[in-house]
């Protein structure tokens, strides 16, 4: 009976993402418009003890149905701004009222100039084993132009402080086609980044978001963006010269070593279940999607009031939805063409009922033809030509 029970357990148990935001910065960067404040101590140690409150909640609620956590990504905002002991802190409540798997993937994000040699160890001590660091550009005048705090100089002593403290799996954020960046700036980043030994990489295109800075400079003619071509040829440029030192694509924009790809993103990819905690974080649980507020007081105000262990989170959740059948063929379809993998048409039909290959018959025929996609081994794939045109490729197969 007792190895029945045991039995039991390891196959019920559900494997679940955790994703905590911190949403709290030095500087709002001049291209950002996430859900990031610049807020006075007080308000943090607010902030702490009502995200504290609702990992009590949900991890009563979530260990009941027999999650286990196997991976926590700790975003931002720039959680590192936080002060000594907090995210030890932090860790140690997840753990104390969540079931982690002691050999969860555990990341944090980082900016260089906030990223203390105190501070990587107190992360390494808290069973941190993996940091995400926001370089962006390894370019001084290129990071003042968008806004961002940190050097060059100071990634390298970043870089530097992690690997002395212990940390092997370093995920480094670059941004590409910012104004006034140039094909040599991206080449010389990617080149020193080789040198450094980085094991994961996640170039992104710079987007350029309503209402911020970035926004307001580029219509008042300011500075203006790289030609789209440019923007094209610096993501060549970054995809065959990681390639060549064994750092691959495994998404569209993120690059990794055999063995550091990031297991928590490829949840959001794979339609793997995940839980967000903290203001504004999204969660997509047995087909239902949700987000927490983004209003930093009423977040920290609910669970000030409800101190006492209100259990009902519907007050300060918003954007609620069951997603049905066709919305979840085309999240199928939009995230898995992100990845390397592509669709397994298999277990697509398996899930969905559908025949992809002759519902879309046409479609796949036009795509296969110009080389965007290919099939191998009953999986649809980008090619690299289709990963430029990754929208256009979505929006025919949906």
């Amino acid at each position: 009976m007792i190895f029945d029970a045991l039995m039991y357990n390891f196959f019920m148990k559900k494997n679940i993402g955790l994703y905590v935001h911190i949403p709290f910065c030095e500087k709002k960067c001049d291209y950002c418009n996430f859900v990031s404040f610049c807020k006075s101590d007080d308000d943090k140690l607010k902030y702490m003890n009502a995200l504290e409150k609702e990992i009590v909640l949900q991890g009563e609620k979530f260990s009941k149905l027999e999650y286990i956590v196997d991976t926590i990504f700790v975003g931002g905002g720039t959680p590192s701004v936080l002060q000594n002991g907090e995210i030890e802190r932090l860790i140690s409540n997840l753990r104390k009222h969540f079931d982690v798997d002691k050999n969860a993937e555990i990341t944090i994000e980082c900016n260089p100039n906030s990223l203390t040699i105190q501070k990587l160890q107190e992360f390494k001590s808290a069973g941190v084993n993996r940091l995400s660091i926001g370089l962006q550009a390894y370019n001084d005048n290129l990071l003042k132009l968008i806004g961002r705090l940190h050097t060059k100089k100071q990634f390298d002593m970043a870089i530097k402080n992690a690997k002395q403290v212990g940390f092997e799996n370093i995920n480094v954020d670059l941004i590409l086609g910012i104004p006034k960046q140039k094909i040599c700036d991206v080449k010389k980043e990617i080149k020193h980044l080789i040198k450094l030994g980085a094991t994961h990489i996640s170039a992104y295109g710079l987007i350029v978001e309503e209402n911020t800075k970035l926004d307001y400079n580029l219509k008042n003619a300011v500075y203006k963006l790289p030609k789209e071509s440019t923007s094209i040829k610096m993501y060549d440029i970054v995809l065959k010269m990681l390639k060549r030192k064994g750092i691959f694509r495994y998404e569209v924009s993120n690059f990794a070593k055999v063995g550091y790809e990031c297991k928590h993103n490829l949840k959001y990819w794979t339609d793997k279940e995940y839980l967000g905690l903290g203001v504004v974080s999204s969660s997509y649980i047995q087909n239902k999607r949700w987000k927490n507020t983004d209003n930093f007081l009423k977040y920290c105000e609910f669970f000030e009031i409800n101190s006492k262990g209100k259990t009902d989170l519907s007050e300060i959740i918003e954007d609620e939805e069951i997603l049905d059948l066709n919305a979840k063929i085309e999240e199928c379809l939009m995230l898995s063409l992100r990845t390397k993998d592509g669709i397994d048409l298999i277990d697509f039909e398996k899930q969905f009922g559908v025949d992809l290959l002759k519902k879309k018959k046409a479609e796949i025929e036009e795509l296969s033809k110009n080389k965007f996609i290919e099939i191998k081994n009953n999986r649809l794939l980008c090619t690299d030509a289709g990963f430029k045109l990754l929208n256009q490729i979505i929006v025919m197969l949906v």
